[in-house]
């Protein structure tokens, strides 16, 4: 398995606190020494492994929970919080059919980026581009007969110019002549550099400035270890990357560095290394490969799970909420915690169109998206009391969220409308009436919420 080490570390850890019958302060508190070891000793940065525990930590004593199981929901944290380490989700497909693409591959010199150039455009050809590669190595020895030899194992041509000295003019004309043949996907090499190789470095820069790539992706050594932060940082800096390609994961590869490199550039990986064959080349898919870590086959299943579980709205808010007696601050918590009123929604479908505020309709999470950003300017007062909002407080919130006054006053109305309408329906339900102008749905609308005066008693 890819980081074996690793993963057995994580895994254990993961087993012991699901055998305990409670989870206490004792429990965590050993969970993390235990998540901090396996991070250490998998030479993931120091200051990263404590930012991540000491987040879960955090998580794992102070959230209170309401249905989920505490082992669950801890789980969950040490998977979202590697999760969002390793770039959050997985690489954005930048490559685009029936248009010219370049990718660009940077790194330090024995990451493995000629070899890994083979790989992509193995990979990319078996999805039916026609690919080429290119190598403006003109530093190293033999990098152009090494990259022909690479890609005539896997049936693609290989551009570049063993003659010429400036990358720069080798960048430029080599790619004119592919694109010119009728390739659309030219995969091109860079020469090996240091982050403290600053004429190396320039040089990247310029070869990224004219040949202007889909992707520059940055190659990663899985066993270079804690430094691995410092050279990616470098490389983010000195070029937009994109994503990473991790090598040499097999064999004793700890592969921490990896996890350091992502935290560092901001970017996700792409793909991994597995061997050295031209087919050993992994697509990343971040929350299954932490899963496997974790030992947790399904863990999205797990994460939807605890999700699902705290994705309950609080009784006391769905009361006020429903009776029209609801604040900015009430919404404001929802939003919070479940990121979109989910339980409005199942009253939109049961209730249909008619007077119901545009804000509860199809462009829900849209707009409400924006109320966050909004409610997070506001001061605690004017989420209770929303009515002394007037304009010079407008003008604050809108330099403070940075939203216009069009935002602002459509939250507002349509906040006032949502508590006029609920109102309404509570009024019309004591008298066991339906809503009118909303035909076709009295009669669900009605049962739908008895039973949530039912169930939250009101």
């Amino acid at each position: 398995m890819v980081l074996e080490n690793l993963g057995r570390s994580l895994d254990n850890a993961i087993r012991r606190i699901r055998r305990l019958p409670k989870v206490d302060k004792d429990a965590i508190n050993a969970l993390i020494q235990d998540l901090q070891r396996a991070l250490l000793s998998a030479d993931v940065k120091v200051e990263l492994v404590f930012e991540m525990t000491e987040n879960i930590k955090k998580n794992a004593t102070d959230t209170e929970l309401r249905k989920a199981k505490r082992k669950d929901f801890i789980i969950k944290l040490v998977h979202d919080e590697l999760i969002n380490t390793l770039g959050g989700k997985p690489a954005p497909i930048r490559i685009k059919t029936g248009k010219k693409n370049v990718i660009l591959l940077v790194g330090i010199q024995g990451s493995g980026k000629t070899t890994t150039v083979a790989k992509l455009a193995h990979f990319y050809k078996s999805k039916g581009f026609k690919v080429a590669a290119l190598t403006t190595d003109t530093w190293r020895p033999g990098a152009y007969e090494q990259l022909q030899q690479l890609t005539k194992q896997v049936g693609v041509d290989c551009f570049g110019d063993p003659s010429e000295k400036n990358a720069l003019k080798i960048a430029v004309k080599q790619t004119k002549q592919a694109m010119a043949k009728g390739y659309d996907l030219l995969i091109v090499d860079t020469a090996g550099r240091h982050k403290k190789e600053t004429e190396l470095m320039d040089e990247m820069k310029k070869i990224e400035k004219v040949l202007k790539p889909n992707e520059v992706i940055l190659v990663l050594d899985g066993t270079l270890g804690q430094q691995a932060y410092s050279q990616a940082e470098e490389f983010s800096k000195s070029t937009n990357l994109g994503s990473i390609i991790v090598t040499k994961l097999d064999g004793t590869a700890k592969g921490g560095g990896a996890l350091s490199a992502c935290a560092a550039t901001n970017v996700p990986i792409r793909f991994i290394g597995v061997g050295e064959k031209t087919e050993d080349l992994q697509s990343f898919n971040p929350s299954s490969f932490i899963g496997t870590l974790l030992g947790v086959p399904d863990i999205e299943g797990l994460v939807q799970k605890v999700q699902d579980a705290e994705a309950m709205p609080d009784p006391e808010a769905v009361k006020r909420m429903m009776q029209g007696k609801f604040t900015l601050d009430d919404l404001y918590t929802q939003l919070k915690s479940i990121k979109k009123v989910g339980k409005f929604q199942q009253i939109i479908s049961m209730m249909g169109g008619g007077n119901i505020p545009d804000a509860l309709k199809d462009d829900a999470e849209k707009n409400l998206e924006k109320w966050e950003v909004v409610l997070n300017s506001l001061t605690q007062l004017e989420k209770e009391n929303p009515k002394i909002i007037k304009k010079s407080r407008k003008r604050r919130i809108a330099i403070g969220s940075g939203t216009d006054y069009t935002t602002i006053n459509r939250m507002l109305d349509q906040y006032n409308q949502m508590k006029k309408m609920m109102k309404q329906f509570m009024q019309l339900r004591k008298k066991g009436k339906g809503m009118p102008g909303m035909p076709g749905m009295n009669k669900n609308a009605m049962n739908f919420m008895n039973k949530l005066g039912k169930d939250f008693k009101f």
